[in-house]
């Protein structure tokens, strides 16, 4: 049985479109527009008290209701049934799935569509729902009764794209009053098919860092969400890639730098990210080392040495391998290389992971970590932890 107060807590229903779960009694009307409902105050959906998830859909007129999973702790499809007793409604119950966070899409008469009622994310490259089941043993994410600090976007145009960008940055309790103490920077990038606003509502960046530093487990810091794309027009409807690094490098650390009181010290600036993000992280940290010295690998490929073009990352040819030389200069260079992934992601287990071991074994600042899971959020949120509870205590 679920404790009640998990199932309840904000967090886990709050997403960009509204953050008070009060907001999902609301169901689109007759004329398109949303409203509410005086006589049929209806959620989207409820976590039982077995953990099983009920989902209503209002959809009149309609004569199939699926939800389709992405896979991982969530897959194949689920029919919905018509209520009866409530004309125009439909409900499925999810059975015996997984705690943490699933993404997830709806069809009606076979043509897919979003769940108005439902948390709304960025996922797969486009508009998705995504359900979250509260996990009892992992609650580092769930908003709790302690000091919160602050998200801010920031608007910066690209000296690279000629472009402007916007960039998420989480500054901890106690900033606005504590105007002469200066923070470490951890840069934080979203994964493939996400965007930067994947860490703050699906990861819950700014909730584990509001516990943690409660808690007392890491040091207070500035955290920076960008967007891994960076793309350049190159003709009226043609955009190419331009590479990550050099925004953030150039364009992102010397406005953040300026705006914000940071520690203006490599030693004091470190960078992660999540598969495709963890590419991004990787290229920034490692050919960048003048202004970085710690990186975290999530879900991501190990290797400081290309085999060739790698295309749609336009990364093209890198080799670090002078920076892995030997454990001495390794740790010259770097604090920390902490490298996480889920237990069922075969390639990562299977390729990246005997790598980075064999170098944490010969003395190299390398962490390894893997955690039960797939490809998805439930991993990433304990690496993001691991590695905070690490940074910046050297």
């Amino acid at each position: 049985m679920l404790n009640k107060d998990l199932t309840k807590n904000q967090s886990l229903y709050s997403h960009a479109l509204y953050f008070d779960p009060i907001n999902q009694a609301r169901v689109p009307g007759g004329n398109g527009r949303l409203h509410f409902k005086e006589f049929e105050n209806v959620p989207g959906f409820r976590i039982l008290d077995n953990g099983d998830v009920e989902i209503t859909f209002y959809a009149p007129g309609a004569e199939t209701v699926q939800l389709k999973g992405f896979g991982g702790s969530l897959p194949g499809y689920y029919d919905f049934e018509p209520v009866k007793e409530m004309p125009g409604y439909w409900k499925t119950v999810l059975k015996g799935i997984r705690p943490g966070f699933h993404y997830h899409t709806y069809f009606v008469n076979g043509v897919e569509t979003i769940h108005p009622q439902m948390p709304v994310g960025y996922g797969g490259s486009y508009a998705v729902n995504f359900i979250e089941i509260p996990d009892p043993d992992f609650t580092d994410y769930l908003l709790k009764d302690v000091p919160h600090g602050s998200v801010h976007m920031e608007i910066y145009k690209s000296s690279i794209t000629g472009r402007y960008r916007n960039c998420w940055v989480y500054t901890p309790p106690g900033y606005e009053k504590n105007t002469d103490k200066r923070y470490p920077v951890l840069y934080l990038q979203h994964g493939g098919g996400e965007n930067e606003t994947g860490w703050l509502w699906h990861g819950k960046i700014n909730y584990i860092m509001d516990n943690l530093i409660h808690e007392g487990r890491c040091k207070e810091m500035i955290i920076v969400l960008n967007c891994g794309y960076n793309f350049k027009q190159v003709g009226e409807d043609r955009f190419i890639l331009e590479d990550i690094d050099e925004v953030i490098c150039k364009d992102c650390v010397p406005m953040i730098d300026e705006k914000y009181r940071t520690i203006n010290d490599r030693n004091y600036r470190a960078i992660a990210g999540l598969s495709f993000g963890s590419i991004h992280a990787r290229m920034t940290a490692l050919g960048h080392l003048d202004l970085f010295s710690a990186l975290g690998i999530f879900s991501g490929g190990f290797s400081y040495k290309s085999q060739g073009t790698l295309g749609v990352d336009s990364l093209g040819n890198y080799d670090y391998s002078e920076t892995f030389a030997s454990a001495e200069i390794f740790n010259n260079k770097m604090h920390l290389l902490f490298v996480g992934m889920g237990d069922k992601e075969t390639e990562m287990v299977e390729v990246a992971k005997p790598k980075a071991d064999k170098l944490a074994s010969e003395g190299y600042n390398i962490v390894v970590r893997t955690y039960p899971g797939y490809h998805e959020w439930d991993v990433w949120r304990k690496c993001a932890v691991d590695m905070l509870e690490m940074l910046f205590k050297w």
